[in-house]
This record gives structure tokens, sequence and C-alpha cells, in this order.
């Protein structure tokens, strides 16, 4: 796919887009990429999620990735709960997956692919250029940064976007916008690497496994060639403690705390040095500015529990990427600040909807629940949190996962009253099994308007509508959707409607009928 001026690669980078005037910076017209390292470099975050595949093949990266080798994640292996007994989730169980299997990705490789495909794109790559600062006009908008080469001279370079692709660091970010801090988040990782590791037989072999332990949870993550990534995620006042008896030997401690990963470790050995890096969640107020989009890592942060960190750089990259060509061509009429809040609702959507998943999960692991680490992220405890206010963003977005999270709830210690309203969105009057009877007759709901919006259209955006309730949640308003509100008359019973819809509609019966379940579970139409 063409992104035509903004770079494809979206990791730990500044990333400068626009025609630059050749003759000042000595750098060829069109996007530029500065990355203030050399790649291949070493980087944490090696858990690919299934649906990240899809935006692989987007930016034609998916094939590359096939070719290469990479451990292949067919599910994730949790010892989570108080049975003590392991269970695991396969991604082929969860619907509107692009693939049955995710990757355990090197990510000095895996990212040097994407640095290399972004060149292959068209885009110019200076490594070893630090950003120094900003470069602002009279009215304060980035027009350009100022970055220090390798051989530590000065360029000034001007463009006619920017992509703050930075990472934790922030740097426009930090400089421009408010952050805020998730207290019940406040993590730190600690890890290494290991040889000669246990792992599954046969198709399992490749799964994550994440057993969790009083102090907090393991993530445990094959990689090629018999390599093994081991880490902890613990509370970030584990930091005095582990620093008073050495990190190495608090990592040690905590994996003779963990029976069920100790088991795997025997016989094994470590053939790194124990890391640690601060992993507080967080989010900045705006993911723009006047001039600048913020990417990844830039823009905000979440809990690694659903190794969700390298889904939402590329997530944020690929909107970024059609936002910014809808700004600099101007298709669509509309200002810069109307195309910079549709770019954060995308990404602030499924940041908050992979956030209430964080969530749902540590509170749901109550055998521990008299430990700081898991009573101080416990959601469920608070008394005085609306339990449908709370649950709302979750159910709406998850309509895609609903087995997943059927088979979550049979594991996990689920207060009865919250399990009551899960169960009650995906069930009774909505659907069991996947299955609504064909005998319920279905009418439109009220609690929603159609509003004016954008929706991507290849590299562009272009207008469109979407549905808006009144809690704040958004569904795509298409043409299949619009059907569905068309003919949910009241009279109509389920196997009607998916009668007729195939009659205006092209598309298989299969797909429509789950379509309009989308639509019955997240309220835009009603079983009555």
């Amino acid at each position: 796919m063409d992104f035509g001026r903004v770079v494809v690669d979206w990791l730990k980078a500044i990333e400068v887009c626009g025609r630059l005037p050749y003759a000042e910076t000595g750098l060829a017209p069109g996007p530029t990429l500065l990355e203030k390292e050399v790649f291949p470099r070493y980087h944490i975050g090696e858990s690919l999620l299934s649906g990240t595949s899809d935006l692989m093949k987007k930016i034609g990266v998916f094939d590359k990735v096939e070719r290469d080798g990479y451990t292949k994640k067919w599910g994730v292996e949790w010892l989570w709960g108080s049975s003590g007994k392991s269970w695991t989730v396969y991604f082929k169980d969860a619907l509107a997956m692009p693939n049955d299997y995710g990757y355990q990705v090197e990510r000095a490789e895996f990212d040097h692919l994407l640095l290399t495909n972004a060149a292959e794109h068209g885009v110019e790559v200076v490594q070893q250029a630090t950003v120094i600062d900003p470069l602002c006009d009279a009215n304060g908008r980035i027009v350009g940064v100022s970055f220090r080469n390798a051989d530590g001279s000065m360029t000034r370079s001007n463009a006619r976007y920017i992509i703050d692709a930075s990472g934790q660091g922030g740097f426009l970010s930090k400089k421009f916008n408010q952050i805020t801090w998730d207290e019940k988040l406040r993590n730190m990782a600690i890890w290494s690497y290991w040889k000669g590791a246990r792992k599954q037989p046969g198709l399992d072999e490749g799964n994550t496994f994440l057993p969790a332990f009083q102090d907090g949870w393991w993530w445990f993550i094959p990689l090629r060639g018999d390599r093994t990534s081991i880490g902890a995620v613990i509370d970030r006042d584990k930091l005095d403690e582990a620093k008073e008896v050495g990190f190495q030997e608090y990592y040690r401690r905590a994996i003779a705390r963990t029976p069920a990963l100790a088991a795997r470790l025997e016989g094994a050995t470590q053939i790194d040095e124990v890391r640690f890096l601060r992993d507080w969640s967080y989010r900045y107020d705006r993911f723009y500015g006047d001039g600048f989009l913020a990417v990844g890592d830039a823009a905000c942060f979440i809990d690694p529990l659903f190794s969700t960190g390298v889904h939402l750089a590329m997530l944020a990259g690929y909107v970024a990427a059609v936002t910014v060509n809808t700004i600099l061509d101007g298709v669509t009429g509309a200002t810069e600040h109307e195309l910079q809040q549709f770019y954060q609702r995308q990404y602030e959507a499924e940041y908050l909807r992979l956030k209430d998943q964080v969530y749902f999960l540590y509170s749901g692991h109550e055998s521990d629940e008299t430990t700081y680490f898991w009573k101080a992220r416990s959601q469920f405890g608070v008394m005085n949190l609306e339990p449908k206010r709370a649950f709302v963003s979750l159910i709406a977005g998850a309509f895609e996962h609903r087995s997943w999270y059927s088979r979550y709830l049979n594991q996990l210690e689920v207060p009865g009253h919250l399990r009551e309203i899960f169960e009650g969105r995906f069930s009774g009057q909505y659907a069991r099994d996947d299955v609504i009877k064909p005998d319920r007759p279905i009418a439109q709901s009220t609690d929603w308007n159609v509003v004016d919006d954008f929706a991507i259209d290849g590299r562009h955006l272009r207008r469109g509508k979407t549905i808006m309730f009144s809690d704040g949640r958004q569904v795509a308003y298409d043409e299949v959707t619009r059907e569905i509100i068309d003919l949910a008359d009241g009279s109509r019973r389920f196997g009607q409607i998916v009668t007729d819809l195939g009659r205006r509609v092209s598309s298989p019966e299969a797909k429509l009928r789950a379509q309009l379940e989308k639509a019955i579970t997240y309220g835009i139409v009603t079983c009555v």
C-alpha cells in the first residue's frame, strides 16, 4: 500500500514527513525518518497479537515475516485464578480474527524489517540522528525539527507534517500535551533470556505462558533457536527490594516462588543479564498538536499483559498515515483539527478497550487479593464504581471476542453481579452460543444517533457517518448496518432480516448473520 508522505515504520523514531527543501537539509525530497539508534538494535516487547497480521499485510511485510520463520503463537496458556491449573485460549476461537496465530519475534530483526520496508517504500531513513528541538513558525505551529547527525553536525529540517513516534520519551507530546498516569498500573518489568526451557508439545510449543504469582505475573515467550524470553511484571514499589538484594537475586527468588515456571526451567540455562524497565501505564490528553500527530508510546502506553504495544503502534501508524495524507491533500474539505480528532477517537477507543481487558484479567485473580499487587489492581473491589458503566466499553468492544471472554469467565473469580451484566450482554435476549433464535422480532433501539464523521478509504479519509451512543460508544455506520436498521421495523424476525439483507447486500449469509448479531450486541437494534 502506498502511504504517500507518511513513513511506514512507527517504532521508536521521530518521523519527519513532507517534502523537505533538499538544498537546505541535504536529504532527498519526500518522507524522512530520523532514527536515533542504528538498526538492528535490541528492544523488548516480543509477542505479537494475531490481529497484528492484518496490519502487516496492509504495509506489505506479512509474507516476509512468514518467510523469516518466527515462532508462531497459536494461543496463550494462563495459570491465573485460584484453581491452580493452567488453561489455554486459542486465537481461532475468537470471531473476526484475520489469522489463527500470532508471532513471537526478536524485535531487533523484526523492527529492522519494518525499517527496511519503510526505505523500500521511498522513505529517506537517517540513522544515528538525534532530534534536539522542534522548529516552530510565528504562530507556534511545528514546521520541522533540528537534529544532530552521527558526525556531530547539526541539521535543521523543515516538514509539512511531523509524526512523533519517539516512544515513552514523548518528544513532542511532553512539550505540548498533558500526561495522566494510571495509578492502578504502576508496574515494573524485570526479565532475562534462557536456553533449554521446557515448552509445551505440538501446536502449543510457541504459545505464551502467563503464570501469576504473589508479586505479579510472568511472561514466558518462546523464540527461535531454543531461546525463551522470561520476565516478571511487578509493582514499582518492589524496586527497592530488588535493588537491595540485587536484580539477579530477586529474579531468581521470584522464579523459585512460582513452581510452575521453575519446573519449566529445570535444566535450563540463563544466557543473558537481568534487565529491568519501568512499565507504568499512561496516556496524554491529546494525541496531536499543531502540525503533528503522536503514535505508539508517544501517545499512550498500557500494561504489557496482552502484548498490545506493537499492535497499538502499528494501528496508530496506519490511521496516522491516512489522516496526514488527508490533511496534506485536502481531499475532504475538513479542518486539520477535525481530522486530528478523528485520529484520536480511533486510536483512543482501541487503547481503552485493551485497557479494560487488562483490568478484567487483574480483577479476576482473587486468590492473591490479600497481596498488594493484586489488591491494588482490582477494579471490581471499588464499591462506588457503577458496574454497567465500568463494563460498557469492555463489552461493546468485545463482540468479536465474546467466546474468548466466555472462556475467561469460566476460569476467573469474577463477582456475581458483574458476571450477570457481562453474560446478559451476550446471552438471553441477545446471543447464546453465537446463535439467535430466528423467531425473535427485532426493532431499532433509541439510545443512539447517526452523526457526521470520517471513514478510511484507501490512502485517505472520506466523509462518512458514525453511530454515536449516549454513553460515548461509537460504531461505524456502514452499508450493512444501515440496511439492518432499515429492516428492523419490529415485525421482521432474525431469520427474515438475514434473508432480506441477502437480497439487498452482496455478502455471504454467515457474514450477514454475524453483522446482525453485532448490531444487536452493540444495542443498535434489539430483540423484542
